[in-house]
């Protein structure tokens, strides 16, 4: 073939060798998309499992610290707790966790305590400052006052381990004093066998850094150091006061998982490839933007999870209002919008939902009334939750009030008691909660802020919160401005004189309500409840009375009152040959803070077989005082019987009875009450009923207004029953017609 035809059909194939040669870079650039893909790819599962590993270890680990918390908390309260103690409470966390070899205490930094003692009786005397070992880690957790993560140490019997160790204080925060430490030895191989950790670094290459927590070693201590030079994806293992770093990337490498067959089909499929390039073309073009359509889809994903996060870190899951870490990121915030006033509102009787109704009813009731505070307030405050039934309210708006068409400034003060007005008006009408109408009230405490004062949000907030608890004190359902409470009017001095002149007169007495055995029929004996016979006004109960003689400090006057008079009034009944068993006496906490206490307790020359006191469970929970516990004490050395009033009303009801070793409780009125309504309330009952079974003590139900309650209380065990169904409160001489009048022989027993 001559040259020019050799030429000129050379030259007709340019556009086939240029569409090759686009189909072949188009393919190449397809190639390279697919790697970057499932390069992509490779590394998300990496780092999802990376995520969900570092979720698990995370979650021990915090499991532990939180277990062993508890036990710090106890131990601060109980710094002298015996072994026994201590292996009763160590036992729970130990037996959580297949992974704890054993906690031990460490008392000025030697080891007094340690469960399970078996197979660690060396560990016990082991003195941390003389430990080349140990000493730092012990010193770190005394000198931060911190949790402290040591770890892996080689144990001296033996194998790896993590110890964790949480410095103890005792003496309250007024009287904070270092008392030791307590270490928790979690074997490393079972925590990494528990936590999944052992079961991936076989599909992974799996690298650990940060030796006790610091983040501050080079060399991992779980891993090969050569799998950090490979580009691993990492994670950050957080924990109390201290975090890891996970670095992981598939076993044989990046690129191990990913097949290349693919490679090998397109290649045998070149040649349709160049006759469809077209077709390949809008291929590529649709899967470049498919890929860039999935980041975005994800970026949005995470900037959606990173807004969730923050929403539930901010908020109160129940109500959705902000929640106390918003509210001090708010109270932070000194600028923008202004705050001309902060009020603090707690809920009237909302406990008495919760026992009456349940929970549930008591959660809808919450969410009910925060839509309402919700609508009262506006755009003209920042409404939060922060914590329990109590609400903060910062009022921010600035915004004059109109009046006739014009703008006139009013007062902070005026702006505030409009905005409380509201508040207490939109909680007026009641709340429909279990089909049945609950009505709430609201105390709100108000602290006015001028715009020159200097920030002091905590102040504030101390100072709302005294002014709440003024308006619950004047009855509730009400508001009280911080600036008045130095202006509020003290108790009548015409009533303070007279209580003064009832005590030395002898108008108060008791009133004897009958308490019956486990027959409901039997009398067993008399509650002694305090009245004061006004001379012009007649009876008053004690709610006329007791929070004016808590006032004046004399409610142990009146304690010492009612318990003379039983006394008397026992003689009386003896010498009128009616006997009644027994007369029990409520005491106040001033009584048993008196040190003068048992003095008076023994020249009344009380009979101690016929003679028990009711303690009030928070009273002696709330009290952290040597004298209220030796008078406590002392009654039981006389002989005196001591009970618990109200029992299953207080923060730690159970905690009080291992504590006070009472000789009875009495349930809480409301409880027995509330029984009859549902079968919720019936088995709540009979569980706080077999706490006194099982801790060897009487158990008296209070409150039994009907025969349905009084066979409620009998069918789970209670072997006391008191209430107006069986015998109302009663003047000495009523309760003497009382009993003789009733018909079974057994109620009243002549004497001789």
């Amino acid at each position: 073939m001559p040259f020019f035809e050799q030429s000129r059909s050379v030259r007709g194939y340019t556009p086939t060798l240029i569409t090759i040669l686009a189909v072949i870079g188009l393919s190449y650039f397809a190639v390279l998309q697919r790697e970057t893909i499932n390069a992509q790819t490779e590394r998300d599962y990496v780092r999802a499992k990376l995520q969900t590993q570092a979720a698990q270890i995370e979650g021990r680990l915090n499991a532990i610290i939180g277990a062993a918390s508890g036990l710090v908390a106890t131990l601060s309260t109980e710094p002298d707790m015996s072994p026994q103690r201590y292996g009763s409470l160590a036992r729970n966390i130990v037996s959580s966790s297949t992974g704890i070899r054993n906690i031990a205490a460490a008392r000025d930094l030697v080891v007094n305590l340690v469960y399970p003692l078996e197979g660690n009786e060396f560990v016990l005397g082991l003195d941390y400052r003389l430990n080349d070992e140990q000493r730092a880690a012990a010193f770190r957790a005394r000198d931060t006052g911190t949790f402290t993560l040591a770890g892996p140490v080689e144990l001296v019997q033996g194998g790896e381990a993590l110890i964790g160790r949480f410095p103890v204080f005792s003496g309250g925060s007024s009287q904070r004093q270092f008392w030791g430490i307590i270490s928790v030895v979690v074997d490393l191989t079972s925590f990494y066998e528990e936590t999944g950790l052992t079961e991936l670094s076989s599909d992974l290459e799996i690298v650990l850094l940060g030796k006790d927590g610091l983040r501050l070693e080079t060399n991992p201590f779980f891993g090969s150091a050569e799998t950090l030079k490979s580009q691993p994806e990492s994670i950050k293992i957080s924990f109390l006061n201290g975090s890891w770093d996970m670095s992981a990337l598939p076993i044989g490498g990046w690129g191990s998982t990913i097949s290349d067959a693919w490679i090998k089909v397109s290649a045998t499929l070149i040649t349709l490839i160049i006759s469809c390039l077209t077709g390949l073309a809008n291929f590529i073009a649709l899967q470049r933007s498919a890929i860039i359509h999935e980041l975005q889809k994800r970026e949005l994903q995470l900037e959606q999870s990173h807004s969730e996060i923050e929403m539930h870190a901010l908020h109160d899951h129940l109500t959705g209002l902000p929640n106390r870490r918003f509210l001090e990121r708010r109270l932070n915030e000194k600028t923008s919008p202004p705050i001309h006033g902060l009020m603090i509102l707690d809920l009237d009787g909302f406990k008495s939902v919760n026992d009456l109704f349940g929970h549930k009813v008591g959660d809808s009731v919450l969410v009910a009334v925060t839509q309402r505070l919700q609508r009262a307030v506006g755009q003209k405050g920042f409404l939060a939750r922060s914590g329990g039934d109590e609400f903060v309210l910062l009022c921010e708006s600035d915004v004059p009030d109109k009046d006739n068409g014009q703008n006139t400034l009013v007062s902070s003060s005026e702006r505030l008691q409009a905005m409380a007005e509201r508040l207490l008006e939109c909680l007026q009408d009641p709340i429909v909660g279990n089909d049945t109408p609950i009505r709430m009230g609201i105390s709100i405490g108000i602290r006015s802020i001028e715009s020159n004062e200097e920030w002091s949000a905590s102040s504030w907030l101390k100072q709302a919160d005294r002014a709440m608890y003024q308006s619950k004190k004047e009855g509730r359902d009400r508001f009280t401005f911080y600036d008045d409470l130095e202006h509020l009017p003290e108790a009548s001095k015409v009533v303070r004189n007279d209580l003064l002149d009832a005590i030395e007169l002898g108008q108060i007495l008791p009133h004897y309500q009958p308490q019956f055995g486990s027959d409901g029929i039997t009398l067993i004996g008399v509650e002694a409840l305090a009245r004061w016979l006004h001379p012009s006004e007649g009876l008053k109960s004690p709610n006329d009375f007791l929070s004016i003689a808590e006032e004046i400090k004399i409610d142990s006057a009146i304690d010492l009152c009612i318990l003379a008079s039983s006394i008397n009034d026992i003689r009386e009944w003896d010498r009128l040959q009616i006997k009644v068993p027994s007369v029990s006496i409520n005491l106040s906490l001033r009584s048993l803070n008196d040190p003068r206490f048992l003095e008076n307790i023994d020249a009344l020359d009380a009979d101690p077989s016929r003679t028990s006191f009711e303690l009030l469970e928070t009273i002696f929970l709330d009290t952290a005082n040597h004298i209220l516990e030796e008078n406590v004490a002392g009654l039981k050395r006389r002989g005196f019987r001591v009970e618990v009033d109200d029992f299953g009303t207080g923060h730690s009801s159970v905690t009080s009875l291992l504590k006070m070793k009472p000789h009875g409780f009495k349930i809480d009125r409301s409880l027995v009450q509330a029984a009859t309504n549902s079968p919720e309330n019936s088995r709540l009952l009979a569980s706080i009923a077999e706490v006194g079974h099982a801790l060897g003590i009487e158990i008296c139900a209070e409150g039994i207004e009907d025969e349905l309650q009084l066979s409620n209380a009998m069918s789970i065990g209670c072997t006391r029953f008191q209430g107006y169904f069986l015998g109302r409160p009663m003047p000495r001489a009523a309760i003497i017609e009382f009993l003789e009048a009733r018909e079974c022989p057994t109620q009243i027993r002549k004497v001789g």
